[in-house]
């Protein structure tokens, strides 16, 4: 696969984490489609991580924390609290995801 196939298959993957996190804290959500989500993980890369590569800086990390709550409380019309349980559900399907695809974590 080129380079660009296995970026576009990276990001479509990430949107369905997205989806399928958003789903298990909102169900039947009818902003939870596929391109909203694309359009979410676009914005969290383009907004939330270059402040979260500081989050050790008090400041940084509160930007990164603000904007990732703004991001998907009006991208999906949830609460605070539904976004904070839709980040650990994100959380909890990325470790099983590195677990599951061999050369991922380091031994």
């Amino acid at each position: 696969m080129t380079w660009l196939a296995l970026k576009i298959a990276s990001w479509v993957i990430h949107a369905l984490v997205v989806m399928a996190s958003v789903g298990v804290v909102s169900k039947d959500n009818p902003n939870n489609t596929l391109s909203r989500a694309l359009l979410v993980t676009f914005l969290v890369a383009l907004l939330v991580t270059p402040f979260a590569y500081f989050w050790f800086l008090l400041i940084p990390g509160l930007i990164a924390l603000v904007a990732w709550f703004a991001v998907y409380t009006l991208a999906y019309q949830i609460g605070v609290g539904q976004a904070f349980l839709a980040g650990l559900v994100q959380m909890a399907l990325g470790l099983l995801i590195d677990w599951l695809l061999p050369g991922r974590l380091p031994n």
